[in-house]
């Protein structure tokens, strides 16, 4: 009963906010550098590039995301459970994960570059996507370092990891294209910005300082244990990039050069999520998954649905002005576009909470299925849709995917955790957001939509903030901030 109690104390003092919220802003200020230097690479590539250049610049990004995670990106997240549960075995695991990493690594880039050139794609299309490839070996290490780092509580580096990363890769784009070099040139930065980022991340790793060594397993037993870290984050990745792909070879470059961007400015906005439950997995990990740990999940998925539904009226009412002034009107496809997309961030928000808790309580295996589940529906839906409605339809078919893994989340939180977990006063926000919207709607008719979805965004913050917890999280995160 003591030791029950222990527990308990120890848990509530790993998840509560004071602990919390310094790694979230941690890990959440890293992303916001990666994401946004990433954002203005983009733009810049756009601007510079032209819609039908970019769309294949687009292309071979997504292609290289794909190897990437069939060789191992998930492994982040399994090093963070392992090293944090066992510190000890950070510098011998790290080191046979990025082994094993390698070894996925070329048979991936094989293998895509047959599925290009089967699909038909250009020759020199094909090339650049295997010069592209060479940044998945130093990203292998990066990658680990990172890992590690997050399971050993350290997250001061990761901020200035992206920020070398990130701002190398701006630089020499800028140079670049400036010397008319095109997407070769391009490619050339995203190298030197791999290696670089990972120099800086073993170069963290290698100043900690951790307890006595400890053999990690052989690489048979990390092959059977980390299967699930290949073949899901490359399922999920396949629903959630193929749009980019089918848009590429059934309607043409410059439908996914519109498409491209507001497809990376929405999942630039996982960072919130990720900096949230990236910062609570440690200690879920360290912990048992029991009724502590569900009051946190439900807790944090509050603060995230909160955040997630204040972003959707931010983009409906500024989304308009800022692609046209950035972009110009060649882009003006991407409008309608972001404003499909940004409704599927309540589920995707949502979605990291409870696939933290899953993973956390060792049910990674369950992400096999659901990613099988996004991925038929995603593929058969865009095969079905695209031909006709373009990437307005790539847009709603991720909307839809969403939501249905959103619903099976929650059946398998309450079939293998015992209970399903929601939102804390999800009812009262999701009321009051409507309300909202509503108003917005109609006073959007009287006077211009900007001053309307303001007004909008005003209101459902000054709600969001009248929610006791939710305003305890933001003070948390200010004081953490202040310090």
């Amino acid at each position: 009963m003591t030791a029950d109690i222990t527990d308990a104390e120890a848990l509530r003092a790993e998840t509560g906010l004071d602990a919390v919220a310094p790694r979230a802003r941690l890990l959440s200020v890293s992303q916001i550098v990666r994401r946004l230097f990433r954002m203005a690479l983009l733009f810049l590539a756009a601007r510079m590039l032209g819609v039908e250049t970019f769309g294949k610049y687009a292309l071979l990004l997504t292609v290289v995301e794909m190897i990437a995670l069939l060789s191992g990106v998930g492994y982040i997240d399994f090093l963070t459970r392992e090293v944090a549960k066992r510190p000890s075995v950070a510098w011998s695991l790290g080191a046979r994960i990025t082994t094993l990493r390698l070894a996925y690594i070329i048979p991936g880039v094989g293998l895509a570059l047959l599925v290009l050139t089967a699909l038909r794609f250009p020759g020199a299309l094909v090339l650049n996507a295997a010069l592209m490839a060479i940044t998945l070996v130093p990203r292998a290490a990066g990658e680990t370092a990172q890992g590690v780092l997050r399971g050993l509580r350290r997250f001061a580096p990761l901020p200035w990891i992206e920020l070398v990363q990130g701002g190398i890769v701006l630089a020499a784009a800028g140079l670049v294209l400036h010397f008319g070099f095109g997407l070769r040139g391009m490619i050339a930065a995203e190298v030197l910005s791999a290696g670089a980022g990972a120099a800086a991340a073993l170069a963290s790793v290698a100043r900690t300082e951790g307890d006595a060594a400890e053999d990690a397993p052989g690489f048979r037993d990390l092959v059977r244990s980390t299967l699930a870290f290949n073949v899901y984050p490359f399922i999920v990745n396949v629903y959630d990039r193929v749009d980019v792909v089918l848009l590429a070879k059934l309607v043409g470059n410059a439908a996914t050069g519109i498409y491209a961007l507001p497809y990376r400015a929405y999942g630039t906005l996982s960072i919130i999520p990720y900096g949230v439950m990236g910062a609570l997995l440690p200690a879920f990990s360290a912990s048992r998954v029991d009724q502590n740990s569900r009051d946190a999940c439900a807790r944090a998925m509050m603060f995230l649905y909160l955040v997630a539904l204040l972003i959707v009226l931010a983009t409906l009412t500024f989304a308009g002005p800022l692609v046209s002034l950035l972009l110009g009107e060649s882009y003006a496809g991407s409008i309608q576009t972001i404003k499909i997309l940004i409704w599927a961030c309540p589920p995707v928000f949502l979605n990291f909470a409870l696939s933290t808790l899953l993973l956390a309580a060792h049910k990674e295996k369950i992400f096999l299925v659901t990613a099988l589940i996004g991925t038929a529906f995603n593929i058969t839906a865009n095969l079905l849709l695209i031909p006709r409605y373009s990437f307005l339809a790539a847009a709603a078919v991720t909307v839809a995917t969403e939501s249905l893994l959103l619903a099976v989340f929650l059946y398998f939180v309450k079939k293998f955790l015992g209970q399903a977990v929601f939102p804390q006063k999800g009812i009262r926000i999701t009321v009051g957001f409507v309300v909202v919207m509503t108003a917005y709607w109609l006073l959007a008719r009287q006077i211009p939509q900007i001053w309307a979805g303001s007004a909008a965004c005003l209101v459902f913050g000054l709600l969001a903030a009248r929610t006791a917890s939710g305003m305890r999280v933001i003070k948390a995160l200010v004081r953490s901030g202040a310090r």
